[in-house]
């Protein structure tokens, strides 16, 4: 079998064309050369070169095996370049799975930063509910989360970039729809819609405790997984809901959404594995906290302090 080392003996010699040079930049001595170079023709079964005692020239076959041979060192090359783009986290594969309303704020801008950044990364995106998202980041089934930061953090990494407030969303034909802004009291006795606080328990404390803290409990008409379904439900005049305050952006033309008083406020976080050996992960990482550094700020909404009148 031919080897590397027979290889770059030979490129050498082509390309001084005397063996003493040739030896003095491989730092071996000369009999070894010529040794090698031999054995590299026995095994190629072709001289590649016409030895004379004054010069050395490389032969029709030297000339054709030196052109072919670049195309093999320009592909270790290339090998070397790619390997350290993969452990550079440059190029690979990555997952990553994101809530339903991600997709209506940070999602689309980072994932797009980062594709600009890293074009040979395959990014694989995944719809995932917030609960099933934070066991499958600490298990690494996929690589990245976009969610709710979970109450849980044990063994995961998190970096919020992105904060927004709850916002009502109610029918268009509500009695309260024209309002510019809501305190939660006027919603006391409505029947709320709400995603189950085992899907998005930092979701649904948020919007089961804002009330309570204004004195009353919500009556929870119905719950259901995603909050595109809540808002179509609010639209179609079955409750009404808080949701995040990006969800406007489904322009429902059967629903409105109100800014509430006082507002809590949500944080969307970039969530991952400390223990996952994907260099994407990092590089993900960094993405997202660049991204939360050129906001300047976590971008929230602000919300009117009164109510206007009916």
């Amino acid at each position: 079998m031919i080897e590397l080392r027979h290889i770059q003996y030979f490129r050498t010699l082509a390309e001084t064309l005397h063996f003493g040079r040739a030896a003095q930049q491989l730092h071996i001595s000369q009999p070894p050369l010529s040794r090698q170079i031999a054995l590299l023709e026995q095994k190629l079964g072709v001289a590649l070169f016409k030895r004379t005692r004054r010069s050395v020239q490389l032969t029709n076959a030297g000339e054709r095996f030196y052109a072919d041979t670049e195309k093999i060192f320009s592909m270790l090359e290339q090998a070397q370049r790619n390997a350290l783009a993969a452990a550079q986290g440059q190029v690979g594969t990555l997952s990553v799975g994101f809530m339903m309303s991600a997709a209506y704020n940070v999602l689309p801008t980072l994932t797009t930063q980062y594709l600009s950044r890293y074009p040979d990364v395959d990014v694989k995106l995944t719809e995932i509910v917030p609960d099933i998202q934070a066991d499958m980041v600490r298990t690494s089934a996929i690589d990245i989360g976009v969610m709710y930061r979970p109450e849980d953090c044990r063994g995961l990494e998190t970096a919020t970039i992105f904060r927004e407030p709850l916002v009502a969303v109610l029918a268009r034909n509500h009695p309260l729809a024209k309002r510019r802004s809501l305190s939660i009291t006027d919603l006391a006795t409505e029947a709320f819609l709400t995603i189950p606080r085992h899907v998005a328990p930092v979701y649904y404390d948020l919007t089961i405790n804002f009330c309570l803290s204004r004195g009353f409990k919500p009556r929870i008409r119905l719950e259901t997984n995603l909050q595109q379904t809540i808002v179509n439900l609010a639209g179609e005049g079955l409750g009404v809901a808080l949701v995040p305050n990006s969800m406007r952006n489904m322009r429902l033309s059967t629903a409105v959404f109100i800014p509430l008083q006082d507002a809590p406020m949500l944080e969307v976080a970039v969530i991952w594995n400390r223990d996952n050996l994907n260099p994407c992960v990092n590089t993900f990482a960094q993405t997202a906290r660049d991204y939360l550094e050129l906001q300047g700020e976590m971008a929230v909404v602000s919300v009117p302090s009164e109510v206007e009148p009916e």
